[in-house]
């Protein structure tokens, strides 16, 4: 059988997984769209329809559709309504489905037909499918992706700084992570790295407050961990972000929210139960300071514990093969 996968943006475990399995990669041109939806949500009403045009005419002749992202979504659903035998594997749609829980009527509705004519999901954690169960009745494995090759920079001194790298979007929080940075008294710096819809409100900050720093989208991102003690993330939801194994295999520690679907892999000491607790949040930083050789040996736990490439790859092709044959 022949694999489709679509996406807008895919992540670089994704192409990695749809590589295993032979897929042919179409690369959808919605990322602008997305971006723009972010910034005016009444574009978020339309590109569904844009996308779902997209789809009735773009062509095919797979069996299957591996999917990501909910632009690629509809343009499967046209796919899925033209060839009804198509069997249709979304690919991560963790966030796309949690987000029902906030989103209007009208949206519910039109996600909930959309996911109707879903097949199958690969979900990114166990605590990502316990939700999505609650949702749709369909089969879920459970793939966690593997993070980039990244290594520790020898040589490079550690000081108390704070991090964020990552998305600069609403869904991940960012003006929380930046008022939280503002006011923790153990980060004489907090160098924020990435790109996304919220630009503009960081540079803003930046000119106002010199304890942040904002340096756009790196490469050299291992540098960062290895300069910084601390990785703050504290979204409400976020499905298996790879910077917080990046962060861990570098030595830098996580501070995430309960809510990030890494969770599993961390101590207690990492987790913050209520990210909106700066006390909470500030009291861990000072424990992990305090008690530094001890917390060295749980983050080297966690680092082992996180995905491989080559584990992370043959554990999809495991699910992915098992669902396509239900």
């Amino acid at each position: 059988m022949k694999t489709l996968f679509l996406s807008h943006s895919p992540h670089q475990a994704h192409i990695s997984f749809a590589k295993a399995v032979g897929a042919k990669i179409k690369i959808t041109p919605f990322a602008g769209l997305v971006e723009i939806s972010k910034k005016w949500r009444a574009i978020s009403y339309v590109y569904p329809a844009i996308c779902l045009t997209y789809g009735f005419f773009l062509p095919t002749k797979e069996d299957i559709v591996l999917v990501d992202g909910g632009s690629s979504l509809w343009a499967a659903v046209a796919i899925k309504m033209r060839f009804p035998k198509i069997k249709i594997i979304y690919l991560d749609g963790d966030l796309y489905i949690i987000n029902l829980t906030q989103d209007n009527i009208f949206v519910k509705k039109a996600k909930i037909f959309a996911l109707k004519k879903i097949d199958a999901i690969i979900s990114v954690s166990d605590m990502n499918k316990r939700f999505a169960q609650k949702i749709i009745n369909i089969p879920i494995e459970v793939c966690p992706p593997h993070p980039k090759k990244i290594n520790k920079t020898a040589g490079m001194q550690r000081k108390n700084y704070g991090l964020y790298v990552g998305r600069l979007d609403p869904d991940k929080n960012i003006e929380r992570i930046i008022d939280f940075a503002i006011q923790c008294p153990y980060f004489e710096k907090f160098i924020i790295l990435g790109d996304g819809v919220q630009k503009k409100y960081v540079e803003k900050i930046t000119k106002k407050n010199k304890k942040i720093i904002y340096l756009g989208q790196r490469k050299d991102v291992e540098t960062f961990y290895s300069k910084c003690k601390f990785l703050i993330h504290i979204p409400d939801f976020d499905p298996h972000p790879c910077t917080t194994m990046e962060a861990a295999i570098c030595g830098c520690y996580p501070i995430i929210s309960r809510g990030v679907g890494t969770n599993y892999l961390f101590s207690d000491i990492f987790i913050a139960d209520d990210p909106a607790d700066f006390n909470l949040i500030n009291k861990k930083i000072k424990y992990i300071l305090e008690n530094e050789q001890l917390v060295k040996k749980l983050l080297e736990i966690s680092a082992k514990n996180v995905p491989a490439k080559e584990k992370s790859i043959e554990n999809f092709k495991e699910k992915f093969n098992r669902l396509i044959k239900l």
